[in-house]
């Protein structure tokens, strides 16, 4: 249920952009220096970012990325569905099987409907999606999460 790197260095860069002044693009080599980022690796993030239009690139002198949406509109969920390939707790909850035997029927894990750790894992990907879903990039540049009522 980490959080990669991949994500973390993509939303501290993001929020470089949300910072910048509008309309006005920033280079990764920048990026990368002031958030101590390797700058291939910064590269492979933003190809993941483009692709899924959560930034925009303008080339030439001055060129660099752009936020593709004002950073108020941009949520954090958004940003990790893109940089995460499964962000779920526990394989049970994705259909994968790494912690129990296989149902030979179904193919799914045998202690499914038995599992006591389920719940547990069900409540933790409900928090971690309802604060990212609840908070925006402008949030996270601001410093002003919401806080989550977890009663």
């Amino acid at each position: 249920m980490l959080i990669s790197t991949r994500s973390r260095y993509g939303l501290r860069a993001l929020i470089q952009l949300a910072l910048a002044e509008e309309d006005q693009p920033l280079s990764l080599s920048v990026i990368a220096e002031k958030e101590r980022i390797p700058l291939r690796y910064l590269e492979q993030i933003f190809g993941r970012l483009r692709i899924t239009g959560l930034v925009k690139g303008r080339r030439g002198p001055g060129g660099g990325y752009l936020l593709s949406r004002p950073p108020e509109e941009i949520h954090l969920v958004e940003v990790v569905q893109c940089l995460e390939t499964e962000f779920l707790p526990a394989s049970c909850l994705s259909d994968n099987i790494e912690c129990g035997e296989p149902d030979e029927v179904t193919g799914r894990c045998a202690l499914e409907e038995t599992c006591r750790t389920k719940k547990l894992w069900e409540a933790l990907r409900c928090v971690y999606h309802t604060i990212l879903s609840e908070n925006t990039l402008a949030d996270l540049a601001k410093g002003n999460l919401t806080k989550v009522d977890l009663e």
